[in-house]
């Protein structure tokens, strides 16, 4: 196993408008975070960063188990980097646009 740091960028597609349009707070369109992950190879180590950014959204926002929207995910970059990445601290935040 080595470790991984993907760069995740997420595009939400909503099903359902914003309640009270002349609110000042609008939908996301999508987001960027980054994961470390334990994979054998890129393409594995991508599987595993998608399945903690969805699991993770879906618990602080529960965005897609409500079906309110839909979630694309895409590596922008998959690195091996320092296995000591893989034991530190998540960084579970999301940058939104």
């Amino acid at each position: 196993m080595r470790c991984f740091w993907v760069l995740v960028h997420g595009q939400l597609q909503w099903s359902v408008p914003m309640a009270g349009s002349d609110s000042d707070v609008s939908q996301p369109e999508g987001f960027y975070c980054h994961r470390f992950v334990l994979a054998s190879d890129p393409s594995i180590a991508a599987q595993k960063a998608f399945a903690s950014v969805s699991a993770n959204l879906d618990r602080q926002t529960g965005w897609l188990r409500n079906g309110v929207a839909k979630l694309d995910l895409e590596a922008e970059e998959v690195v091996q980097s320092a296995l000591i990445q893989a034991f530190r601290p998540d960084n579970r935040g999301h940058t939104f646009y």
